[in-house]
């Protein structure tokens, strides 16, 4: 059984002005046509392959995923490490397009660390034996050259194997991570759905776990489709030991503040980075579609995909009631995606089953 915030709490009745929206949040809609990578999916396998590729320096690099669009942002050193992360996460399986917000910054003038290749390799070793999200993995270094580290072994599972790779490379004196790990290539559901307690100091939230931060991630993007301050399917959320930033665009303050207080109510946060731009929408014509008929365009939305076939709508007011049973709890976040993608629905309310 799942253990997640009430439905309830998170997506309530609000009945506000309709809204017109773009684009697509955080998790895969499965076409029936063919299966799609889920959004979470491709986050993680961008960060893995943004993190093992030499001449691309991810370590302040966000990503996000909405409806298989990477979108990247942050600091490179260069034009051409900027271009090469784009290139490496369009390669990824399921990557539609790659929207490429990288700022190239000179890199500052700073002493690299000097230290042996052996002493690099015990602290690496270390740093992964006391990591408690990597206890049911086997991962070690299998070797160490000029800074170059290489990671062999198993993990449990695709977050555990980005952890694993996280840790490395926050070690003094490494330069770069390459990685011979064996996980699945499979999302674990169960896994990444299950909520974590926040860490009790500030030790335990350095210590890396990207499981906790997809999950936080989820719940932060679940909360923005929830309310109707925020164009949810316009902000952009990646999370880093607990650090959830928010990128993208909104039309307002209000809309910003609306976005940061949303993504501050979820557990394990320990701070939230508002790099969201504000950019005043030009006026566009109100959504004027009766309840009938927004509703008909849900049910319409929900059909085309396979996995979404148990779920049912009402809509009233302009609020999208979901109801029936999913799998998953991915499903269920698809499912809100779906019915808020759809023009004149202004918020969801959430009431779906898991069903396993």
């Amino acid at each position: 059984m799942l253990h997640m915030v009430q439905p309830r709490t998170i997506i309530s009745r609000l009945t506000t002005k309709r809204v017109l929206l773009g684009a697509v949040l955080s998790c895969a809609l499965a076409a029936p046509a063919a299966a799609v990578q889920p959004d979470a999916w491709i986050t993680t396998k961008s960060k893995l392959a943004l993190l093992t590729t030499a001449g691309v320096s991810a370590t302040a690099v966000s990503v996000d995923t909405v409806n298989q669009q990477v979108t990247l942002h942050g600091k490179v050193r260069s034009a051409e490490e900027k271009a090469k992360a784009e290139t490496v996460v369009k390669a990824i399986d399921g990557v539609q397009s790659v929207r490429n917000l990288l700022e190239v910054v000179a890199p500052r003038h700073e002493k690299a660390v000097q230290r042996s290749d052996d002493d690099i390799k015990k602290q690496v070793n270390t740093a992964l034996q006391a990591q408690p999200s990597l206890k049911d993995s086997a991962i070690t270094v299998q070797s160490v050259n000029s800074g170059v580290v290489l990671l062999a072994g198993t993990a449990k599972t695709l977050t555990d194997h980005l952890t694993a790779v996280e840790v490395a490379s926050r070690v003094p004196g490494v330069r770069h991570v390459s990685s011979e790990i064996q996980s699945p290539d499979t999302p674990a559901h169960k896994e990444i759905w299950r909520e974590r307690p926040a860490p009790k100091s500030n030790a335990e939230y350095g210590a890396a776990d990207a499981a906790r931060d997809v999950w936080i991630t989820s719940m932060a993007k679940m909360r923005l489709l929830a309310d109707s301050r925020t164009p949810a399917l316009d902000i952009n959320v990646d999370t880093r030991d607990g650090v959830v930033t928010l990128f993208g665009i909104v039309p307002g303050n209000e809309a910003k503040r609306a976005a940061e207080a949303d993504a501050r109510k979820v557990s394990g946060v320990r701070r939230v980075r508002n790099e969201l731009q504000v950019v005043p929408s030009a006026k566009q014509s109100g959504v004027k579609a009766q309840d009938d008929e927004i509703e008909r365009e849900v049910k319409k939305a929900l059909q085309k995909h396979e996995d979404l076939k148990g779920v049912d709508v009402a809509v009233k007011n302009c609020v999208a009631r979901l109801t029936g049973s999913v799998s998953t709890s991915m499903q269920r976040l698809a499912a809100a995606v779906v019915a808020r993608s759809t023009p004149g629905v202004c918020s969801v309310q959430d009431d779906l089953r898991i069903v396993n």
